[in-house]
């Protein structure tokens, strides 16, 4: 059998029967695909209907905080100008009109006004959330399960209007009176003296609502998106051959069947012959328990049209490079195996003796085949076989006479080495001399901050107990200068505590003494308590904080006092450096074994040239910043070291004018 037969044969057998065999397997492995397909794809839909959810209770809180801060509704609170306070209300009602309630209540969480008219102002579970308000003085959103005999009188619009239909067969309506409720919180302060002058409620009821179900299928085609209480639809979008409307009737699952919230249910269900498939997951209240559930859902031939369409790609194409493969593979046979057929002839005339080869111009056309070089080699070969005899004889001599010049080199290297090794030895003594003077040096100076840290910290602390102790009045009464000069001296002493504590900490790494508690902690957990710590300084300035997770939470094995310190510092760099009314972004994402927080600011920005200073202790890039800007120059520095103890690295990137991102890389693992 010729090569050129055995070539089509080989390549026909390592091209055509593995592409046989994965057009068979694909079908398979389609089929397995299509329901992991499709948790994946109603897993991301999920993501998309509860953010709308999350979109609505931000808004909410964005509206309330911005009424509270009014220094006119702060005025006609606090005068009890009721009218006043109702038309500011009925103002921001029209431009947020989705919201259906809203409560005004005093400082001692006593009723004040509503719109429309609220039944019972003392509901339990709107009471935990003016608590909540209270003790972190700041706004609180939730979700909460209502009854509407609690809300709204049973003879009132709202009342009728909020209620659910339950469907069934008999002839007596049965109603569900149960109402799930978008609630915001916001305290009133008074800007002058920070006092509490009461609280504003803001609510959206969703039953019978079709905005989340209407915007959740404009950004999903062809799902549907479903939200219940008491294993009822308040609220749906779902569609079946026969029936438009499921609002009111029983969901395939129990809400009871689902405990916390990462708990998802994936199932099927039948309607009107029509099989759905579904995801399903709790709706969690302020206090983790779960109140009601979210559904999406998409009819399984809808979603068997993408995979159809996958399936015929495939086959279409693995044909299609069946018929070219076998038209490419015998034209390329030929033109391969005719130039070797053609070297093998002249390899047998060069083995005869023969000098003299001729080579058709038609095999040398193209100059960059290997099988015309090929046929040139065997023609150069002829030639050099004449010439090689000359010149390895001439060859050899020129190695002896260059033989005995290196065995004089050699020579000349050997001592040459000998005076070198000398030199180099009373070298390395003198720089391990240096070296061990600058460890001793290095060290006495880290023992003597922490020292001197640790012995400032103990009276400083004690001075700012005291202080502490004064400003409650438990030694007496005070005026309003004393009040003053109190909050300067616990200003003052807690800015110098954390100065030293940053200090302590610089020189404990510095000395080798810093060590890790590494634990299994929640990432959201962390970011959540850092925001706590400095989200007061954002509100001050009145800035926008985004926060931003991907996954929405995950476990890292860290030292998580370490990272918090670490966000706490960069997000305070960027909130101090950033004007009033700008943007803070914190973008935390998982990726591999490493976690990267990113915190990106539109401020001030940083002079390239600075850059490189940034990361070193007691500096800040320019003297005009110091005036205008507090701060020591310990933040970034002490960062840096936190992050390469946890094996991490930070990178800052910053354009002068535009803004700052810093980018910290943890590994979690």
């Amino acid at each position: 059998m010729s090569i050129r037969k055995k070539m089509m044969i080989f390549v026909l057998i390592i091209e055509i029967v593995p592409m046989l065999f994965i057009l068979l397997l694909s079908d398979h492995v389609l089929n397995d695909q299509v329901q992991k397909a499709s948790q994946g794809y109603l897993q991301n839909a999920l993501k998309i209907g509860y953010n709308q959810m999350v979109n609505r209770l931000d808004e909410m809180e964005k509206a309330s905080v911005k009424m509270t801060d009014a220094e006119e509704f702060q005025q006609a609170l606090q005068k009890r100008k009721i009218a006043s306070v109702n038309e500011m209300l009925n103002d921001v009602n029209k431009v947020y009109d989705y919201i259906d309630f809203y409560l005004v209540f005093g400082a001692d969480k006593g009723f004040i006004t509503d719109k429309p008219p609220i039944k019972n102002t003392k509901i339990p579970q709107l009471d935990k959330l003016l608590e909540a308000v209270k003790k972190k003085h700041s706004a609180v959103t939730s979700t909460e399960l209502i009854d509407l005999k609690d809300l709204f009188y049973s003879d009132s619009k709202e009342y009728d209007q909020y209620k659910v239909l339950i469907s069934n067969d008999r002839d007596k309506n049965e109603y569900l009176t149960k109402c799930l409720v978008f609630l915001s919180v916001s305290p009133v302060y008074d800007k002058q003296d920070g006092r509490l002058l009461g609280y504003l409620v803001f609510g959206d009821i969703v039953n019978n609502d079709a905005y989340f179900p209407k915007t959740y299928s404009q950004s999903v085609e062809n799902s549907y998106l479903a939200i219940s209480v008491n294993d009822i639809r308040i609220t749906s979008n779902i569609r079946s051959p026969k029936k438009q409307n499921f609002i009111g009737s029983s969901t395939p699952l129990a809400i009871s069947t689902l405990k916390g919230t990462t708990n998802v249910f994936y199932g099927k269900v039948v309607y009107d012959g029509e099989v759905h498939i579904f995801l399903d997951k709790p709706i969690i209240n302020y206090n983790g328990e779960d109140i009601g559930m979210l559904g999406v859902g998409i009819p399984e031939d809808k979603f068997s049209i993408i995979m159809d369409t996958q399936r015929n790609i495939i086959v279409f194409v693995t044909c299609l490079c069946l018929i070219i493969m076998i038209f490419i593979t015998k034209y390329v046979s030929g033109r391969i195996t005719a130039p070797i057929l053609k070297a093998t002839e002249l390899a047998n005339q060069i083995s005869r003796g023969d000098s003299e080869i001729v080579i058709d111009s038609q095999y040398l056309e193209d100059s960059n085949s290997e099988t015309a070089v090929l046929l040139n080699a065997f023609h150069k070969m002829v030639c050099d076989l004449k010439k090689s005899e000359e010149e390895r004889n001439n060859y050899l001599e020129k190695l002896q006479s260059e033989h005995s010049e290196l065995l004089k080199l050699s020579e000349q290297l050997a001592e040459l080495n000998q005076n070198l090794e000398g030199k180099v030895r009373l070298r390395t003594q003198n720089l391990r001399e240096a070296v061990n003077d600058l460890k001793k040096t290095g060290k006495i100076k880290s023992l003597f901050i922490a020292n001197m840290s640790h012995e400032l910290r103990t009276p400083l602390c004690a001075i700012i107990n005291s202080a502490e102790v004064m400003q409650e009045e438990m030694t007496g009464p005070l005026n309003d200068k004393q009040h003053k000069y109190i909050n300067n001296i616990i200003t003052s002493g807690k800015h110098l505590l954390q100065l030293i504590n940053s200090v302590l900490d610089l020189s404990k790494i510095e000395a080798g003494k810093m060590t890790l508690v590494m634990g299994d902690y929640s990432m959201s957990d962390i970011v959540t308590e850092s925001f706590n710590m400095v989200k007061s300084l954002a509100y001050r300035k009145n800035q926008n904080v985004t926060i931003q997770m991907n996954p929405s939470d995950f476990i890292v094995r860290v030292d998580a006092n370490k990272i918090k310190q670490i966000l706490c510092n960069i997000l305070s760099n960027a909130i101090k450096f950033t004007p009033q009314g700008g943007d803070v972004l914190v973008d935390v994402q998982k990726k591999e074994d490493s976690v990267q927080l990113r915190v990106k600011d539109n401020g001030i920005g940083i002079k390239e040239e600075d850059q490189k200073r940034i990361f070193n202790e007691f500096e800040q890039v320019d003297n005009s910043y110091e005036k205008q800007y507090e701060g020591t120059g310990l933040g970034l520095p002490l960062t840096k070291k936190l992050a390469e103890l946890h094996n991490g690295k930070i990178l800052l990137l910053s354009k002068y004018g535009e803004g700052t991102e810093v980018i910290v890389t943890i590994p979690i693992t």
